[in-house]
C-alpha cells in the first residue's frame, strides 16, 4: 500500500512565478493493483507520479510505502528506496543511444555490485520473456517504438521491483502496440506487481485491466472510480 496525506509540491516558492503542482492530495494506492492517474496536461498527474515514487519530494504532507515514511529519508535511503521498490518507464523510454538492448537492461543492477555473468543472465532471461530475445544485442536505436517500450520495461524491472511506474507509456504507440503493453500489465499484474501509470489515453484508463482511476485537474484530485 503506498498512502498519501496532504501532500502538496510547490515549485519556486514565494516567487512572482511560483507553480503549486500538487495542492493538498490525500490518497491510497492498493497493492497487487493497476492504478491510472488522469488528466490534461498541467493537471499534476506527473508531478503526483514523480512523488509517489521518491523521485521528488513533498513541499509539504506524507508519502508512506508498507506504512514507512519515505518523504523524509535522507537522500541516500531515498535512492535506495527507489532502487529496490519501483521500476520506472519514462514517456520518451530514456534509453542510451549506443548501448545494446542487453546492456541498456543491466545499467540499474550495475551500482548493487551483481555478479556480471548472474546479471547478464537475469538480463537476457527479462529481455526474452517480452519478446526481445533476437535484439539483445542490437544498439537500441535500431529498435522500433514497440521494441524500444519493451526493452524500457525490461530495463524496469531488472531489480525486480514490486511496483511499475510509467508516465504516459502509450503516448507516442498505435492501438497494436497500446494492446500490446496491456498484455505486458496483465502478466505483471499476474505477477503480484502494482502498476502505476499516468494516461489520458482512453484505451488505457477504459482497460478492463485498470482497478482504480484517479482524476486530476490543477493540482488537485476530482475524483476517484474503481
Amino acid at each position: 500500500m503506498i498512502s498519501l496525506s496532504s501532500v502538496t509540491k510547490l515549485y519556486n516558492e514565494g516567487r512572482p512565478n511560483g507553480v503549486r503542482a500538487v495542492d493538498n492530495v490525500s490518497l491510497d494506492i492498493g497493492a497487487d493493483a493497476v492504478t491510472v492517474l488522469k488528466g490534461p496536461s498541467g493537471s499534476g498527474k506527473t508531478t503526483l507520479l514523480s512523488l509517489i515514487g521518491c523521485m521528488a519530494r513533498p513541499s509539504a504532507g506524507r508519502v508512506m510505502i508498507d506504512g514507512r515514511m519515505v518523504s523524509g529519508l535522507p537522500e541516500s535511503f531515498l535512492t535506495e528506496e527507489r532502487r529496490s521498490t519501483f521500476g520506472f518507464v519514462f514517456q520518451r523510454f530514456n534509453l542510451i543511444r549506443g548501448l545494446t538492448v542487453l546492456e541498456n537492461v543491466m545499467l540499474p543492477a550495475a551500482p548493487l555490485g551483481p555478479d556480471p555473468q548472474a546479471l547478464a543472465e537475469a538480463a537476457r532471461d527479462r529481455i526474452a520473456a517480452l519478446g526481445l530475445a533476437d535484439k539483445a544485442d542490437t544498439p537500441v536505436e535500431h529498435l522500433s517504438g514497440g521494441e524500444t517500450q519493451r526493452a524500457a520495461i525490461a530495463r524496469a524491472l531488472i531489480n525486480d521491483a514490486p511496483v511499475l511506474i510509467a508516465d504516459e507509456p502509450t503516448a507516442n504507440l498505435d492501438t497494436d502496440l497500446t494492446h500490446r503493453f496491456l498484455d505486458i500489465v496483465a502478466d505483471l499484474r499476474a505477477e503480484g506487481r502494482t502498476v502505476i501509470m499516468t494516461s489520458h489515453d482512453p484505451r488505457i484508463w477504459q482497460s478492463d485491466l485498470v482497478n482504480a482511476v484517479i482524476e486530476m485537474q490543477d493540482g488537485r484530485v476530482t475524483g476517484a472510480f474503481a
